[in-house]
């Protein structure tokens, strides 16, 4: 729900067709929401109608536009996360080795994959 004292109301004469009433009567209404700039507007024969028109618009856009920003947030965070990325272990089949790059470890392929000894390339002090 919008705060009400972030919102501006304008009322304008409304443009095309509708008659006489239309063309005198300031029935067309823009809202504009302070804190972002987002606009919506509603022109209709009757002002009470378009305010509610307006209003149902401009919460649907401030809403959106939120979600975007959340999503634009969450997104350079898990990308931040992916390019912060180190190795941990690298592979080595040609040698039969692994090296552990936190603990500068090095232990031998056979004992790690067959006997599911990671322990060897921790910290034991």
């Amino acid at each position: 729900m919008i705060n009400k004292k972030d919102v501006k109301l304008e009322f304008t004469k409304g443009k095309g067709p509708g008659g006489q009433h239309k063309n005198k009567v300031e029935t067309m209404v823009r809202a504009t929401h302070l804190p972002t700039g987002i606009v919506a507007t509603a022109d209709g024969r009757h002002r009470g109608r378009n305010i509610k028109s307006a209003m149902a618009e401009l919460e649907r856009r401030v809403r959106d536009s939120k979600q975007q920003q959340q999503a634009a947030q969450k997104k350079a965070r898990r990308d931040a996360k992916i390019h912060d990325h180190t190795v941990i272990r690298t592979y080595d089949f040609s040698r039969g080795v692994v090296k552990d790059h936190r603990t500068k470890k090095t232990a031998s392929l056979k004992q790690i994959l067959r006997k599911g000894k990671l322990g060897l390339l921790h910290d034991n002090d």
